[in-house]
């Protein structure tokens, strides 16, 4: 990985229910809803995200890591807002196999979040 400084620590959370909780007046509609809106978006760019570093084509990652970037950011899924920006910013800078790199972190976190997701109270 070339820039491990930016790789989440243990002390961010998956999900950071409580953020969501304070943002969202605890509602859990909007919670529910907000769940459900990230289960829809996430996957494509996910799966759209492995196919471009497959493929080698830099500008669709840099595209859909910003996307995921910002919906996790907007579901409280901090660790994987943070990997998605890792890879956006090596993806922006040219470097394939260094974007390659940050997959192994991607995965991690993206089952990371899935997972924690039936933990979600909404």
């Amino acid at each position: 990985m070339t820039t491990l400084l930016t790789l989440p620590g243990p002390d961010v959370p998956v999900i950071d229910e409580s953020r969501l909780m304070s943002e969202f007046g605890g509602s859990p509609e909007i919670l529910a809803e907000l769940r459900d809106l990230f289960l829809a978006h996430a996957p494509p760019l996910y799966e759209g995200i492995g196919q471009a570093l497959a493929a080698g084509g830099l500008p669709t990652i840099v595209e859909m890591a910003h996307s995921l970037k910002g919906a996790c950011a907007t579901y409280g899924a901090g660790r994987l807002a943070m990997v998605c920006k890792g890879l956006e910013l090596t993806a922006r800078a040219g470097n394939l196999e260094a974007a390659r790199q940050w997959r192994e972190a991607l995965d991690r976190e993206y089952a990371a979040v899935f997972a924690a997701i039936g933990g979600i109270r909404a």
